[in-house]
């Protein structure tokens, strides 16, 4: 047999045929901070972390929230309300997570 005719067939999956990106998987305020050109690399040099570091957050870490909420000129509930907010918002924000 010809070389040619034992060549493994090419079948196309989902990575080579569509791009796509990970704003599906950050909330909204890592959402808003990416909307922002170069906001991210700004809370990477303000934080002294690589900018890859910072672009990896599906949402802001929770050590990092008090140190960011003046710069995004959000409160530290609206930055992460399963952390820092009343209760109620952190028994709805905990079950969001449960349900994705």
């Amino acid at each position: 047999m010809p070389m040619s005719a034992h060549r493994i067939k090419f079948v196309p999956t989902r990575r080579y045929t569509k791009r796509t990106t990970r704003d599906h998987r950050r909330d909204d305020v890592m959402k808003m901070v990416y909307s922002r050109p170069g906001f991210g690399m700004r809370i990477a040099e303000h934080l002294g972390l690589s900018y890859q570091v910072v672009s990896a957050w599906k949402r802001v870490p929770a050590h990092h929230v008090m140190t960011l909420a003046p710069m995004l000129e959000l409160s530290p509930e609206q930055i992460r309300p399963d952390v820092f907010g009343t209760n109620k918002k952190r028994r709805k924000a905990n079950a969001d997570n449960v349900d994705q």
